[in-house]
């Protein structure tokens, strides 16, 4: 449909652009006809009907065969291109032979001879086919005589030479016209596969966000779920009663929260239990429900630094992460969470006591190549160093947001 509505559209433009070169090229056809009529009127007498037929003639040739070729735009040298060329070198030195002062005529004729035809070769010939047949109307209607030839030959040589000059000269104009024409539809089309691309690639980025987001919300809720099910399990089986109904309402509590946070990105937000520019807060509350979950020690250090909230975000995702792979994988009882400013950054750390790991080693999981996609598209790094005595995770970020390059 757009495809259809553009051609339509480029359609129109061109009707609209020949409308106005024909109106351009009848008006200096009216006023050619207007000083050929009083030069015919202002001879004598005798010649004045020879001086009108002429004047009809080139009227007959205009509308009945130049105009038709003039509209036509499809740049080819055709049977009724060369008919018309024809025609109006014959009626022009017709013209001049039926009254020499008519050789005003080819201040028409050299332009639509130039227009008519679709190369400058083909012009060129043309218009010394123009200036041969007036310089022949010059010697019959003067007379065959050295001064008939002489201003014969004079005027129409300078009458050649002009308008070789200015055909090229217009030519050239319109050459360069067509190319950037075409360089600016070729910039068009680039622009308009560009813009598919980007849509591609935000659809592309679009989706792994959110495959991040579930990954850091959804995934890990559940995955603590799991985890506090089994402890309930192994509770109930050991007759403990209250420790079961503990668990269960933790169970409950990070239910709700891993539902809080699922309409959270249906709803296209990211709070993560953020609440204007707080920052320190909620990594205290993600502290404490990561405590409650796993039983492991956690311990916030958090100053109040002022971040634009979708750091914010990022901040936040990256601590729980970070808290996730101490409960996964490290075996460690307590885990280190601190947050400051440091120049014209904030530094997050998460530290544990764990048995550590190579950081070395390519990893298999999503979550550290996740953080540091999610860090990098903010400005960011991360840094994560590990040993026998435990590993820290330190991940960096401008305290205003980076400039896409």
């Amino acid at each position: 449909m757009d495809d259809e509505r553009a051609r339509a559209g480029a359609e129109r433009e061109s009707r609209s652009r020949t409308a106005i070169s024909m109106r351009w090229w009848d008006a200096g056809l009216a006023v050619t006809l207007i000083v050929m009529v009083v030069l015919a009127v202002t001879s004598s007498s005798a010649r004045m009907p020879a001086s009108l037929v002429a004047v009809g003639l080139i009227l007959a040739a205009w509308f009945g065969l130049a105009r038709p070729v003039i509209r036509r735009d499809d740049g080819l040298l055709s049977t009724s291109s060369v008919a018309a060329v024809a025609a109006l070198v014959v009626v022009g030195g017709v013209a001049v032979g039926a009254t020499p002062e008519l050789a005003v005529v080819q201040a028409f004729l050299m332009p639509a001879l130039w227009t008519i035809l679709p190369t400058t070769r083909s012009a060129i010939v043309a218009n010394v086919a123009l200036c041969l047949a007036i310089s022949l109307g010059f010697v019959v209607g003067l007379g065959w005589s050295a001064e008939a030839v002489t201003t014969a030959v004079t005027s129409e040589a300078l009458s050649l030479v002009f308008s070789i000059a200015l055909g090229l000269w217009i030519t050239g104009i319109a050459r360069i016209g067509a190319e950037r024409g075409r360089l600016l539809d070729d910039l068009r089309d680039a622009q308009a596969e560009l813009a598919a691309r980007n849509r591609d690639i935000g659809t592309s980025a679009e989706r792994e966000r959110l495959a991040r987001e579930i990954h850091d919300t959804i995934a890990q809720s559940l995955t603590g779920v799991v985890m506090l099910t089994q402890q309930t399990r192994s509770t109930l089986a050991a007759g403990d009663v209250q420790g079961a109904l503990d668990r269960l309402d933790v169970i409950e509590s990070a239910g709700r929260e891993a539902l809080t946070d699922a309409r959270t990105l249906v709803a296209a937000t990211a709070s993560s239990g953020l609440s204007g520019h707080d920052a320190a807060a909620a990594l205290r509350r993600l502290g404490e429900r990561f405590e409650r979950e796993s039983g492991i020690v956690v311990t916030v250090a958090a100053d109040e630094v002022e971040l634009p909230r979708d750091l914010q975000v990022v901040l936040i995702r990256c601590a729980q992460e970070a808290l996730a792979n101490v409960r996964k994988h490290s075996a460690s009882v307590s885990a280190h969470v601190a947050l400051s400013a440091h120049g014209d950054s904030a530094l997050l750390t998460v530290a544990d006591a764990g048995t550590g790991f190579d950081p070395t080693v390519p990893s298999t999981g999503f979550g550290l190549d996740g953080l540091r996609e999610r860090l990098a598209l903010s400005g960011g790094r991360l840094d994560v160093s590990s040993d026998g005595s435990g590993t820290l995770v330190a991940a960096r970020l401008p305290l205003s947001p980076a400039v896409a390059a």
